[in-house]
């Protein structure tokens, strides 16, 4: 059997039929894992579940609406009544927000960002993470941000820069809590990357801020059916055996943002 197998285990993700959400639900599968992917609109949830089928796997398409307390246990109480067991989850919905410079940014906007950015992802984590550590077997991965590593000189995006440094915090906190029960906790902080909010036309607009920003002087490259990503190593990583000593880190997955 080859390293980081995944046949056998169950992964659950959030934000699962698009971006990067999508596209590491692909890599998951592509390691042998049954996916569950969670999100609110059902007509992308039963188009991307039958594109993951197509590699082989089972996929389970589950309407969750994060941001709603039971919702997400509606969630988790239907993944474990279909596979009786969740031993992965990345837990990657969420939204960056408007660009508002921070003198200006009304209370609610930042409150509106914050709750789903960093209380959504406490909510869907504890959930399943109660599973997890009644059963005694864990991989959780949270997708903070590089924003939540460093300043900012390009767009101000101050809430979303707090929301994801509180998801770097909060994952250290449920892994030193959790080390002992066979949950580890780990994030992941991509850089910039094509995605559904990442459209053509911002992408394009951005070119000059990720060449700054970059040491790779491009952003990521994308998941697909045909194509290996540059998030695939890294979310496959944490999510297999092999990571079982590492719990607590934050992995940037931004092509050097973050070193310089």
């Amino acid at each position: 059997m080859g390293i980081f197998n995944l046949h056998g285990r169950v992964a659950v993700v959030t934000g699962g039929t698009a971006g990067l959400g999508r596209g590491m639900a692909i890599a998951l599968a592509r390691q042998g894992a049954d996916l569950a992917i969670l999100a609110r609109r059902p007509d992308k949830l039963t188009e991307t579940a039958r594109e993951i089928g197509s590699l082989g796997g089972r996929c389970l398409p589950v309407v969750c609406d994060i941001s709603d307390e039971a919702s997400v246990q509606n969630a988790v109480e239907t993944v474990v009544n279909h596979y009786k067991k969740v031993d992965i989850l990345v837990n990657n919905a969420g939204n960056g927000g408007p660009s508002i410079p921070t003198v200006d940014m009304p209370q609610e906007i930042f409150d509106k960002v914050v709750n789903l950015d960093l209380c959504s992802l406490f909510r869907v984590m504890k959930a399943f993470g109660k599973v997890m550590v009644e059963a005694g077997y864990g991989r959780i991965i949270n997708i903070a941000s590089a924003m939540g590593m460093v300043g900012n000189l390009g767009v101000p995006l101050a809430g979303y820069q707090a929301a994801k440094g509180g998801v770097i915090n909060l994952t250290r906190a449920a892994a030193a809590e959790w080390a002992t029960q066979g949950v580890t906790v780990n994030n992941i902080c991509p850089g910039m990357f094509p995605s559904e909010s990442n459209g053509a036309d911002l992408m394009e607009e951005s070119q000059t801020f990720i060449k700054r920003m970059t040491p790779m002087q491009r952003a990521g490259t994308p998941t697909d059916l045909n194509t290996v990503g540059d998030m695939d190593a890294a979310v496959v990583f944490l999510a297999s055996e092999e990571s079982r000593y590492i719990t607590g880190i934050t992995l940037p997955c931004d092509g050097g943002w973050t070193c310089v």
